[in-house]
């Protein structure tokens, strides 16, 4: 992905308004999520140009399919999925998908980034906690314990991070024992680190307090803002990395060593 543009001024004052309220909740697992399928796929080359990233095949398998699958399999209800590259043929996939939770389809005339994608969506969600997962990271593990890690600590937002020898172009997370002091977005100079996996459990209240209809990114934006703030942000640490499609590359590893087992 291209580096974000600077935060923004309303985002500064969204930041400054952020409340510390904490909703009391049964521990449980979010029952709405949000897969963020927006990205143009500029790195897949060619077959980027011709096909979403998120409907990109591993083992015969597209990978909103297996995204699907696996909120499924984590008891979640409904599905909000954001489009903007190509949207036509995310629109046909959901239209014929019938298995599983509902999906509904929310489409950007311009990719909004990873957060303002979700802002953009808050009217189709409600005010209980949502898990994000990107649509181009495959993780197999179960995401239960970050669930009950979140209602333990009532941050505005928990994230999943696994480490890595390997971080260029990704986000490192720098962490005192779960806790997020820091994000470095696709810095050169971190060779190795806990790397923000894509997965996170966000408030959806704390989101509702930035601007919709602009550029945001969580690693870039809304995730350091939140610590400028003194937000609390906690990390769960996945046991094994995730696999992320997004370089042929990366896709040509990932069909080597076929999808991960769901873990649940």
């Amino acid at each position: 992905m291209n580096p974000a543009p600077p935060v923004t001024k309303a985002v500064d004052i969204a930041r400054e308004a952020i409340g510390a309220a904490v909703r009391v909740r049964p521990m449980t697992f979010p029952a709405q999520a949000m897969i963020l399928a927006a990205g143009r796929g500029t790195r897949l080359g060619g077959l980027g140009e011709r096909i979403p990233k998120v409907l990109v095949e591993i083992d015969g398998v597209p990978l909103l399919t297996r995204q699907l699958d696996y909120l499924k399999a984590h008891g979640v209800e409904s599905i909000v999925v954001n489009a903007s590259h190509l949207a036509d043929q995310i629109e046909e996939f959901v239209r014929s998908h019938k298995d599983g939770p509902a999906i509904t389809l929310v489409v950007e005339s311009e990719p909004l980034g990873t957060a303002g994608g979700v802002i953009n969506a808050l009217p189709h969600l409600n005010d209980a906690p949502l898990l994000v997962l990107y649509g181009d990271v495959v993780c197999g593990e179960d995401l239960k314990p970050m669930s009950d890690l979140h209602d333990r600590q009532a941050p505005v937002a928990t994230i999943a991070v696994y480490h890595s020898n390997q971080t260029e172009a990704k986000g490192v997370v720098e962490i005192d024992g779960s806790t997020v002091t820091s994000f470095h977005e696709k810095d050169p100079d971190r060779t190795a680190g806990w790397v923000n996996a894509g997965i996170y459990i966000v408030e959806v209240d704390w989101l509702a307090l930035f601007p919709s209809g602009e550029f945001l990114d969580f690693g870039f934006h809304i995730f350091p803002a939140a610590l400028r703030a003194q937000k609390s942000i906690w990390a769960h640490r996945l046991r094994e990395t995730v696999i992320d499609v997004g370089t042929p590359e990366d896709l040509e590893k990932a069909r080597a060593a076929g999808l991960p087992p769901v873990e649940i």
